[in-house]
């Protein structure tokens, strides 16, 4: 038994699922322990009994230094290594023989590629009418609001005080006070031989017309600002129709992205994290990627939510990617969403909620099958 065992590092959930496929399979594990030292390895003579080494942590860099150190303890153990960089595991699957190198991200986005295509393929079902339109990206501004009808109230009431104290006409007065507000003073009409109570009058419209004006300039600097932001960060709306919505810019969503554009379907894709790395490949790649919470109502609404032909939510976390489900199934839009937990997957695929898969399970498969390949072929057989 001992001598057809395959080795498997690692302490995390992915290790656990791999562990238990093999067993299934009917193939001998052995899990090694993590202890975060490069190391921790056994030695070469129990290196050599083993069939398969699979080193399955969550680290690269550790993985890295403990196949170099297997590799040079057994340099014909075959080795299947979990990477998430992919320069890292092209460089060392081309430096390194014997090696098969695996990333989640690599494994599991055909998963989700092939369940969307299929939902894609189904007979689309007609879609629950809204009850409500979809909320306004944009609303009013209160404060503008009332600024612009305080500097009115001031403007037009003035002109009619310096129409009476100046016997000019009331368009003449209105010019007077405009030109006074907005602090250009023409000098062509004067309150130097005006009655000091208007002069007075006319040094407090100065002053309430310069802190009107700053407060306009300041509202309209920040809307222009704004709009500015939301144009670089993609907050524009999809116009496309039967377009593939993608919650989540990770290496899955990337990958997903790219399989199915492949298949000539229009891509839009909201991330959270304006700093996430593949936002500039998604853009390259001709995709539109909005910067904002895929939960929000008004971003889902921005992205096209009512005219997508199916969601993918593939963030980091099983919540997010529930709630961003649940929002699309008000819209009638079928929903493919990654579910880390097997239980919950499972639950909310039979609760009819969408297509859960989890990338524990798909890599899982995929790593025991690569392990499977490695092993010599049965006498027996």
């Amino acid at each position: 038994m001992t001598t057809e065992r395959i080795l498997i590092y690692g302490e995390g959930p992915l290790a656990s699922a791999i562990d238990q496929q093999l067993c299934a399979s009917g193939i001998a594990t052995e899990r090694l322990r993590q202890s975060g030292q490069a190391d921790s390895l056994p030695a070469a003579e129990s290196l050599a009994q083993a069939k398969v080494l699979v080193l399955a942590a969550d680290d690269d860099s550790g993985n890295v230094d403990r196949a170099l150190q297997a590799r040079r303890l057994a340099p014909s153990l075959p080795l299947v290594v979990r990477l998430f960089d992919a320069t890292l595991s092209t460089y060392l699957a081309e430096t390194i023989s014997g090696v098969t190198v695996l990333s989640m991200s690599r494994v599991t986005a055909p998963a989700f590629a092939d369940a969307a295509r299929r939902l894609l393929r189904e007979p689309k079902p007609p879609r629950p009418r809204q009850c409500q339109r979809s909320p306004r990206r944009y609303r009013v501004d209160r404060i503008l609001v009332g600024a612009l009808a305080s500097l009115l109230a001031l403007v037009f009431p003035s002109a009619w005080v310096f129409s009476q104290a100046l016997g000019l006409r009331y368009l003449d007065a209105l010019y007077f006070v405009w030109t006074t507000v907005m602090t250009v003073g023409y000098g062509d009409i004067a309150l130097k031989d005006a009655s000091d109570g208007i002069k007075l009058f006319g040094m407090m419209l100065m002053l309430a017309g310069a802190g009107f004006i700053a407060v306009l300039f300041a509202l309209l600097s920040d809307w222009v600002l704004t709009r500015r932001l939301d144009v670089l960060h993609g907050r524009t709306r999809v116009r496309a129709r039967d377009h593939v919505l993608i919650a989540g810019a990770g290496n899955v969503g990337l990958r997903i992205a790219d399989l199915l554009s492949a298949d000539g379907h229009r891509m839009a894709i909201i991330e959270s994290r304006p700093d996430a790395r593949n936002i500039s490949t998604l853009r390259s790649a001709g995709h539109h990627v909005i910067v904002a919470d895929a939960t929000n109502p008004e971003m889902l609404a921005l992205a096209g939510i009512e005219s997508a032909a199916i969601l993918l939510a593939v963030t980091d976390f099983d919540a997010v990617n529930l709630q961003i489900a649940l929002q699309a199934r008000k819209h009638g839009v079928p929903v493919v969403m990654r579910v880390t937990s097997p239980e919950l997957s499972a639950h909310v695929t039979a609760n009819g909620d969408g297509v859960a898969l989890s990338p524990i399970v798909t890599a899982a498969e995929a790593f025991a099958a690569a392990a499977t390949a490695c092993l010599p072929p049965d006498p027996a057989s």
